[in-house]
């Protein structure tokens, strides 16, 4: 009896309905080279701190100028402001297009 209803729950199952309340955000490394895109959070407490200090604020306006040949390194600019940062920095940082 267990395995019946196990199963007309998964055929019942409908993952449109959840689509729309699953939201992927972009990072750093997934923008194009001159792609410009808006900062919304960090996920890192230690690198917030770091990157708020040198003008890096959630809402702040990010242009990607070059990525490093090897693609280790993304060269931004936010505001203004040029930064060199680590592809592990840069994954951290949730983005909107």
């Amino acid at each position: 009896m267990l395995f019946g209803f196990c199963l007309n729950q998964f055929m019942n199952f409908r993952p449109q309905k959840y689509l729309s309340m699953l939201r992927r955000y972009r990072t750093i490394p997934d923008l194009k080279v001159h792609e410009t895109a808006r900062a919304l959070a960090f996920e890192d407490p230690v690198l917030a701190g770091r990157l708020t200090a040198m003008g890096l604020l959630p809402g702040t306006l990010i242009e990607m100028v070059r990525i490093a040949p090897f693609g280790n390194a993304y060269y931004i600019k936010a505001d203004g402001v040029r930064l060199a940062l680590r592809k592990e920095e840069a994954s951290s940082i949730l983005i909107d297009v």
